[in-house]
């Protein structure tokens, strides 16, 4: 019986290693499945919350201060001239000042709520024909710390006295 190479012992430590290995496979994927389902959420937000910023809002003049007298009158936040991908540059001003957290009686919640960003958001306009030269930073910025930063751009356009610009708009939503 000795030098048998498939003897008791054998079988009883293959079976062992092989329950071992399966736990950890299915600790694993059981774990990548959380993260994702975290990270992916969030990112499905982020893509929403960038999609609805590419519209007029609801009302579309919100910005108007006859139409609109406070926050709570806004259904839906849009910074576009219409249903394109063209930036009106009084709405995104209106929605920079709106959304600073750094100013005093700021609006900064009743944004995010308006948008339904279940967190902290960060809304970047930034010229393509200049990079890093931001047109708006609407919110605020994410810190080193932040988990879960998630960030959806788009492409889009915007006209001043010297005609339509090329941009690029990335919504961040992040947590602390």
């Amino acid at each position: 019986m000795k030098g048998q190479y498939f003897s008791f012992d054998a079988i009883i430590a293959t079976v062992i290693m092989v329950l071992a290995f399966s736990s950890l496979i299915s600790y694993w994927y059981g774990a990548q499945a959380v993260v994702e389902d975290r990270v992916g959420s969030r990112l499905a937000d982020a893509n929403r919350i960038a999609e609805t910023l590419l519209s007029p809002g609801s009302p579309e003049d919100w910005d108007d201060e006859d139409v609109v007298q406070d926050m709570g009158d806004i259904r839906q936040i849009g910074i576009a001239t219409g249903f394109n991908n063209e930036l009106d540059l009084d709405k995104v001003d209106l929605l920079e000042g709106n959304a600073d957290p750094n100013v005093p009686n700021s609006n900064y919640e009743a944004v995010g709520n308006l948008m339904r960003a279940g967190g902290n958001y960060y809304v970047v306009i930034e010229r393509t024909d200049s990079p890093g030269e931001p047109i708006a930073m609407i919110g605020k910025p994410y810190p080193d710390k932040a988990t879960y930063v998630a960030v959806a751009n788009r492409g889009v356009t915007y006209s001043d006295a010297s005609g339509s610009h090329p941009a690029r708009m990335r919504v961040f939503l992040w947590n602390e």
